[in-house]
């Protein structure tokens, strides 16, 4: 019951804001103050370093959770935590940190069979892994999660209640492929997750038509982009508020466009509402230096060289506190820890298997043994009682048969489960090459598609006597041609 209760003051915070947020607190400090340590509690500590905007204390919260968790036996509890210490760590940039919560909470979710939190935390992954700007493992935990998501049918939590998430996967990886700057596949998963998404009635999923906006900003488009910067401006906005959370996301967006359009008092605008109302609580940091970038090149642009040169430095002095050799370092050396965590995961299996198959041997030889003693014995007995076992002699002889038979038996065995360890090698190794020659047979099949989609478009300007049109699809066409060109010379040097 008491559960139910943590659950509903939790949506109403969501719905009613500062208002009742006071409140809240207060009725989660009744539950903690309690002597007796039960899930409950665990909840509203989770809860409210979700509202505690001090680090320390939401640490704090997080480990006293984490410690009555592991004290009750209360598996679940203790991912929530982890959970929770990456949404904290994630809030201040901290991305080693959260990367080591999130793996943890992942480990925990999968001995549960959690698939909502093992989605949850490839979520939490993707996010902190691009925020340190290792996108390669990035995409892994976002493919990872997309494929989850679309095969369960997953539902989203707290943060994206009544939604499906795997829009929500494909919408992450085509803005990692942005930061890659690979825009062609950036807007193929950021047009499959708008295909997939529900009416976008809320901030929640707003992000994919931003990602569409800066795909399009960065291609030249830039009307199509301010359409779709606005249009997500409005799904962001709640309330009637003007600055919402992703709001900045977007506005940051904006002073870029504005900046390339060349409209520097707009860019300024815009940046300068993101400089001044930024907070950890309404947009990530990447935002904000996106702002103070836009600022620094307009005000240079306007030739006010002094606001050119603070914005500057201030930009200079964010990137070096995210952005510092030594954080890299910390992210780098943590991933190859935990690459040797599993590679010492894999040699333990290896060890066991070969345990096993060193006891079935044995087991097998002294079967052998056995069988070969009780040979023995009876032929002894049968020279000793010679005389006076003449008649049963045949008897004894078709014994010796069958003991003979089951031992040929037993090597035959032998020789077929030798066999099916081969097969089952050769098995493991076809898949293997089959999943390599999958992903590029994927992007030929892909632009082949969009590639028929363009055609028709070709021959529908054609016939509309728009031959410029045409002749930039055409172009549009040889592009993707030679992209399938590429691929599919992968996929023959896979084979090779």
């Amino acid at each position: 019951m008491k559960q139910g209760i943590i659950s509903l003051l939790f949506l109403l915070l969501v719905n009613n804001g500062n208002a009742q947020q006071q409140n809240i607190i207060d009725s989660l400090n009744t539950i903690i103050n309690q002597q007796k340590e039960d899930t409950n509690k665990v909840g509203a500590l989770i809860m409210l370093s979700r509202l505690d905007a001090k680090l320390d204390n939401a640490i704090k919260y997080l480990q006293k959770g984490l410690a009555i968790s592991q004290s009750i036996k209360y598996k679940r509890g203790e991912a929530r935590c982890f959970l929770a210490f990456v949404n904290v760590y994630s809030y201040h940039a901290n991305f080693t940190q959260a990367i080591e919560y999130a793996l943890y909470a992942l480990s925990s979710f999968e001995e549960l069979h959690d698939n909502l939190g093992i989605a949850s935390s490839c979520l939490f992954l993707q996010g902190n892994y691009r925020g340190a700007g290792d996108y390669n493992k990035s995409l892994v935990y976002a493919f990872r999660g997309e494929r989850l998501c679309e095969a369960n049918n997953i539902i989203g939590n707290y943060q994206f209640p009544g939604h499906h998430l795997a829009p929500l996967f494909l919408a992450e990886i085509g803005g990692t492929y942005v930061l890659k700057h690979q825009l062609d596949s950036a807007l193929y998963y950021t047009q499959k997750s708008i295909e997939l998404n529900e009416p976008f009635n809320g901030s929640t999923w707003n992000f994919p038509v931003y990602l569409l906006a800066t795909i399009q900003n960065k291609q030249g488009n830039y009307n199509s982009a301010l359409k779709n910067y606005r249009l997500a401006a409005k799904f962001a906005v709640q309330n009637g508020k003007e600055i919402a959370h992703d709001t900045l996301q977007i506005y940051s967006g904006m002073s870029t466009l504005f900046k390339n359009m060349g409209q520097l008092d707009s860019a300024i605008r815009y940046a300068y509402i993101v400089n001044t109302s930024w907070t950890p609580e309404l947009s990530e940091i990447k935002n904000l230096l996106e702002a103070v970038n836009s600022l620094a090149l307009a005000y240079k642009a306007k030739g006010l060289n002094d606001s050119a040169l603070k914005y500057t430095m201030l930009n200079i002095n964010l990137r070096d506190s995210i952005f510092s050799a030594e954080k890299i370092r910390e992210v780098q050396n943590f991933a190859f820890n935990e690459q040797l965590k599993q590679q010492e995961i894999i040699s333990a299996q290896v060890k066991y298997k070969n345990k096993v198959q060193t006891y079935s041997l044995t087991a097998g030889l002294l079967v052998v043994l056995l069988i070969a003693g009780i040979f023995w014995r009876n032929n002894n007995h049968r020279k000793k009682a010679y005389e006076l076992l003449e008649n049963q002699k045949s008897e004894t002889d078709l014994q010796k048969i069958r003991v003979e038979q089951a031992l040929e038996e037993l090597k035959s065995t032998q020789s077929q489960l030798v066999q099916r360890e081969k097969m089952a090698s050769l098995g493991e190794l076809t898949a293997g090459i089959a999943h390599e020659i999958q992903n590029p047979l994927n992007f030929v099949n892909n632009f082949s598609e969009v590639s028929k989609e363009l055609l028709d478009e070709m021959k529908a300007a054609l016939d509309n006597g728009d031959p410029a049109d045409a002749k930039e699809i055409a172009n549009d066409v040889i592009q993707n041609l030679e992209k399938i060109n590429h691929h599919g010379k992968r996929a023959a040097d896979i084979v090779k």
